[in-house]
């Protein structure tokens, strides 16, 4: 059975759904830089996930570095996000 035809949509949920998708186009247009600085961080954030799934296949390894590398790359993400939505770059001190 299909769900999604069954599923109770939250507008609530679909309401920042829509907020946050014009703010992006809005900072995306606005702020081209901080568009590539994000676009850049989440480029890092999939080759990361895909250097720890690939340890992750060798015999005898651990992949441990490969998933700290991932989660400094999904915190990376997160703030070059932040800083795209909120349209400036968020101090490094």
């Amino acid at each position: 059975m299909n769900t999604s035809t069954t599923e109770q949509i939250d507008l609530g949920v679909e309401a920042r759904r829509v907020q946050a998708t014009a703010r992006l186009a809005f900072a995306r247009e606005t702020h081209p830089e901080l568009y590539r600085a994000s676009a850049a961080a989440r480029l890092d954030l999939a080759a990361a996930i895909i250097a720890m799934d690939e340890a992750e296949d060798i015999p005898g390894r651990h992949n441990l570095q490969e998933q700290a590398d991932v989660e400094q790359a999904l915190r990376a993400y997160g703030q070059a996000l932040a800083d795209l939505i909120r349209g400036e770059a968020a101090d490094e001190n």
